[in-house]
């Protein structure tokens, strides 16, 4: 098996963590239309791991692999209910209902990504009360 380069460390184990099917990161972020920069921004990381990530010379570790799927789950709810062009401003600005945070920052945990995602849902219904 290839070394991988790990945010961290170097991992050589033939176990591969697989509750949750691989994200492409570099098709994904294609179809958003974000450049490596705003990906890194909404995932905590640098442009250059993300590059890394994308061109399999390393592998996010769990908890970048957690908001990574997070992230994903995100834009399979918000799917074209934004303009295009605004979705990043959306996820990178504070909102009241949200108690002032950034969506993005929302995708640090399960717990606040499930409040995350409501918002998304009651936007969607219209039902911001």
């Amino acid at each position: 098996m290839a070394k991988l380069r790990s945010s961290r460390v170097v991992r050589q184990s033939p176990v591969i963590e697989r509750a949750k099917p691989r994200v492409d990161l570099g098709q994904l972020r294609r179809k958003v239309n974000l450049s490596q920069e705003e990906m890194a921004r909404l995932l905590g990381t640098s442009w250059v791991t993300v590059s890394r990530w994308e061109r399999k010379r390393a592998v996010p570790r769990s908890d970048a692999r957690a908001r990574l799927h997070r992230l994903q789950r995100l834009l399979e709810r918000i799917g074209d209910s934004l303009p295009e062009g605004e979705l990043l401003r959306f996820l990178l600005t504070p909102h009241p209902l949200l108690r002032g945070y950034k969506p993005a920052d929302l995708l640090q945990s399960d717990y606040s990504f499930e409040d995350l995602v409501n918002f998304v849902e009651s936007a969607k219904s219209g039902d911001m009360t």
